[in-house]
Order: C-alpha cells, then sequence, then structure tokens
C-alpha cells in the first residue's frame, strides 16, 4: 500500500517394408546384386545467385530491426522483437539449403551459426520487453549487437570481403547505459504559479522515479519531476484542480524519448488529488512511494501506449 498524506496550511527416419513374393528372396537367383546410384551433391550457387540470396535476407531484417531501433516505448518495442525473431527465422531457413561458392563457403557457415540462434536471441528480446525488462530501443540496441550471434553476423561479413554485401543494418556494439537526471529535475515544468504544494517521497525506493500531475480527464502532464531513488521532492505552486497521478520508474533515462530503458513500470493512482486554495488555506499533498501496511493510497497498472506525455 502507499501512504497517501493530506494537509492544509501554510508551512527419426521411417522405413517401408514390403512383403517379398512368396518363396523368393531379397537377391535375384544366379547371384545377381541389387544396385543403386548415389544422388548427386546439390550444385554450388553462382557468385551472382549467392549475392541475392544474401539481398533477400537483408531485405527480411533490415526492415525488421530499423522498428527496433525507432522504438520509443514497451509497445512498439514488443511488436518490433515479435517481427525481428519472425524476420530470423525466415532467414534461417533461406540459408539452410543454399550451397554456397567458394568464395563464400566461410562467410556462410558463420551466417549458418549466426541465425540458428538469433532466432532465439531475438525471442529472447520479446521476452525481455513482456517482462519489463526492456523498454526502449537503446536497451534493445546493446542486448541485440553484443550478443553471440552478432558477432557471427560480423565474421561472416569479414569473411565475405568485398566479394559480398551483407549486413548493413547491424551496427558495432553498443555498451549498456545508466543515464539518469539529477533529484528534482524538472522534465516538464509547466506552468506553476499557484499555491498548492505536492511532496514526492521516494526515500524508500530503489528505483528513480517520475511523477507527473495530469488534469482530470486529460492525457497531457502539467507537471513532470524526477525523482530519485531515497530522495523527496517537492514541488511549489500547483494550481488549484483535480490531477492523476501518474509514475513511471526504471532504470536508463532516455531523455529523448523522456522514458526509462530498461526495468521499467508505469502505474497511477486510482483516486485523483484535488487542490484548492481559499483565502486562509492551501492544499498540501505527500505522497510516499514504499509499499506500507494501513498505507491508504491505491495503484493501477498503466500501457505504455496510454501513459501520458
Amino acid at each position: 500500500m502507499l501512504v497517501l498524506l493530506c494537509g492544509a496550511g501554510g508551512v527419426a527416419a521411417f522405413v517401408a517394408v514390403s512383403d517379398l513374393p512368396s518363396g523368393g528372396s531379397a537377391a535375384a537367383e544366379g547371384g545377381g546384386k541389387a544396385s543403386s546410384s548415389p544422388s548427386s551433391p546439390p550444385k554450388p550457387l553462382s557468385v551472382a545467385d549467392y549475392q541475392a540470396v544474401l539481398t533477400e535476407v537483408d531485405a527480411l531484417i533490415g526492415p525488421a530491426w530499423q522498428k527496433v531501433v525507432a522504438a520509443t516505448n514497451r509497445t512498439a518495442m514488443s511488436e518490433a522483437a515479435v517481427l525481428l525473431a519472425r524476420a530470423a527465422k525466415d532467414s534461417e531457413a533461406r540459408l539452410a539449403y543454399v550451397t554456397a561458392p567458394t568464395e563464400a563457403e566461410a562467410g556462410h557457415a558463420h551466417l549458418k551459426r549466426a541465425f540458428a540462434s538469433t532466432g532465439n536471441d531475438f525471442s529472447d528480446l520479446a521476452l525481455a520487453v513482456q517482462q519489463g525488462d526492456v523498454c526502449a530501443s537503446s536497451s534493445a540496441v546493446s542486448q541485440v549487437t553484443g550478443s553471440p550471434a552478432a558477432t557471427e553476423v560480423r565474421e561472416a561479413v569479414k569473411a565475405f570481403g568485398t566479394t559480398f554485401t551483407f549486413g548493413a543494418w547491424l551496427p558495432a556494439p553498443a555498451a549498456k547505459q545508466d543515464r539518469k537526471l539529477a533529484n528534482g529535475t524538472y522534465v516538464k515544468k509547466g506552468t506553476l504559479n499557484g499555491s498548492g504544494e505536492f511532496t514526492i517521497n521516494n526515500g524508500g525506493g530503489d528505483t528513480d522515479v517520475v511523477v507527473s500531475l495530469v488534469p482530470n480527464g486529460t492525457k497531457v502532464a502539467a507537471t513532470t519531476v524526477y525523482v530519485t531513488a531515497g530522495s523527496t521532492f517537492k514541488v511549489k505552486h500547483v494550481r488549484d484542480g483535480s490531477y492523476q497521478v501518474y509514475m513511471a520508474t526504471g532504470a536508463d533515462w532516455d531523455a529523448g524519448i523522456a522514458g526509462f530503458t530498461r526495468n521499467c513500470d508505469m502505474s497511477k493512482f486510482t483516486d485523483p488529488l484535488d487542490f484548492k486554495t481559499t483565502s486562509r488555506q492551501y492544499t498540501t499533498w505527500e505522497i510516499t512511494l514504499k509499499k506500507t501496511a494501513g498505507g491508504n493510497a491505491h495503484t493501477d497498472p498503466v500501457d505504455a501506449a496510454d501513459y501520458p506525455q
């Protein structure tokens, strides 16, 4: 339970078996031998045809990867991760029965190893998004570009040399980031010219939080502030009105998307907060972002697509 305080004041192979003819035997009488012709090995593709296969695979993976790079929230990232996993499986199937020309043998071996595992890697990414471990593009890019499968793709590109073109969609390995803002930084300050006060107590929290006051009936935040783990911050001069309180927690704050990229969770208080000023009093609210027995504030989960900005 979250504590909410209000006050007023200024301060397998299958084998087919047939019955032999009656009295017959497996070998023809007279010592004749059964013979079979071995099948010929698949003919390698020409350099041009193999390049066409590589181009097809690039066309499968490239657009799906760009959707991952462009994803700004969990909803978009989840859709992109699923598309990427599907493209990887399709690419694996496209390469499985190809016999590469001599010039591409080394690179092809790397590619087959890469796509044997990228499908699982990308499926793991989709699961990480679903669980909230990965929430936006920068964390997804870091996870994928640092994977063993990505290393195999790079080795394939290196082995292909200048004879073949492949893999321009894959960037260099990206480092895992842990960006954050200073306590009390306004992500969106808005207009603060009232008398109300709103204290955010994150003293018992173990993750940073971004809290937004959103006027009731709207989806646009009036004020959004960043409060670090273990800290408290007071928003002063809140204008009179009724506000929904939205909260986002997580790690690695990406200012470009105004959101956390890892371990993200979004919620809102079930009940709105009302601020009212009279000639003698003004409203003060304090929220404590820690589950407490006997707390009197309830929260509801919020989907990333519905979170106000």
